[in-house]
């Protein structure tokens, strides 16, 4: 990607869903997955995510309370600048946003959401400038869910969809050359994904001293929607249908691992990220799953229950297996004078289990 331009000021934009069903904030639960990948293509992964589940506690952790008080924040970011540059900067971009998204005062998301964009984007200049990482920058995709309705930002040309009933809305705005030129009319709308131009950024996070952030009409959200913030590598690579497929019916974290290998079949071209949030309708905090023991829950959660008894019953057999064999192995190390007591004590085992398997089939 590359820079053009950069804008001082801020603007309201509407989204894309015109259907906005009002529901019950407090029916509303969230369960959310985000994962980030190098693709194929690329020596160095200069994308970034937030929440990370696989990522530790690099980044900011809210707590309860502010979690309650100011929402699930979701962030992609996908930094410019090459490398260690760009990824430094993606990061700095999560990390700053995230922390003083949760410390302003939450009585307008969306200004909250504006304000902790506009003063990363200060922070995030002033620490290019120092490092001499003039052409560096990064983007930056946001969106708040909070008491059932979606609080939305975007700078640059990562985005924000919802699903909803099958359909896929996008709610950002692309802040491309090649989106400028369809605005103004000098090409159509479905010339802009593959114009020249079509990587050319207008804005950027850390590109000028101030930027202009686009921050949308809150939209009520309602059991069933799913909220998805993604970089151009994903998109770029995954049309929107199957991004359909690949999301509808799935738990947030089979539907990342599935765009990102649909992404990476189709060439991978540049770095892969995404961040799914499901709204459910049962009253729950929202829940993101975390590390690889939170992703062997989640695994074993969507097995069948006839499923998840045959694998309890396959792993007690397996432990019990090795319990005994560590006992017949240990008496023969501690009972020199019994040579024959571990070979006679195989096939009591076999016996043993025979007998019990005979008991489970029965």
């Amino acid at each position: 990607m590359t820079m053009v331009s950069a804008a001082t000021s801020s603007s309201v934009q509407s989204g894309g869903v015109l259907d906005s069903r009002r529901s019950n904030p407090q029916l509303l639960g969230l369960d959310v997955w985000g994962a980030t990948d190098v693709g194929r293509e690329r020596a160095v992964n200069e994308d970034a995510i937030y929440p990370d589940p696989m990522g530790g506690k690099r980044f900011y952790i809210p707590s309860a309370d502010l979690l309650a008080r100011k929402g699930q924040l979701l962030l992609v970011a996908d930094g410019i600048g090459g490398e260690q540059v760009g990824s430094a900067a993606s990061q700095w971009a999560i990390r700053l946003v995230a922390e003083r998204y949760y410390v302003l005062p939450g009585q307008d998301l969306t200004g909250d959401l504006r304000e902790a964009i506009e003063q990363t984007n200060g922070a995030l200049h002033r620490y290019l400038q120092e490092t001499g990482a003039t052409q560096a920058g990064s983007t930056m995709v946001a969106a708040v869910v909070h008491e059932g309705q979606l609080y939305l930002a975007n700078v640059g040309d990562s985005r924000a969809y919802l699903l909803r009933d099958g359909v896929l809305y996008q709610q950002s705005r692309d802040h491309t050359l090649a989106q400028q030129k369809a605005e103004r009319g000098a090409i159509a709308q479905a010339e802009v994904a593959n114009d020249p131009d079509a990587s050319v950024l207008t804005r950027a996070l850390g590109a000028a001293a101030s930027v202009l952030v686009d921050v949308f009409r809150p939209v009520p959200l309602a059991p069933g929607d799913v909220v998805v913030l993604c970089s151009d590598g994903l998109y770029d690579m995954v049309p929107d249908a199957e991004i359909v497929h690949a999301v509808s019916g799935s738990a947030p974290r089979r539907a990342v691992e599935r765009l990102i290998e649909t992404a990476n079949v189709q060439g991978g071209y540049d770095n892969i990220s995404v961040v799914l949030a499901r709204v459910g309708s049962a009253a729950a905090p929202a829940t993101v799953t975390s590390g690889y023991s939170g992703a062997l829950r989640e695994d074993l959660a969507q097995l069948e229950p006839s499923r998840r008894r045959a694998l309890l019953i396959a792993l007690l057999v397996i432990a019990f297996v090795i319990f005994v064999a560590m006992l017949v192995i240990g008496w023969g190390l501690y009972s020199p004078a019994s040579e024959n007591a571990p070979a006679a004590a195989i096939p009591s085992l076999l016996t043993l289990l025979q007998r019990y398997w005979g008991g489970w089939n029965a």
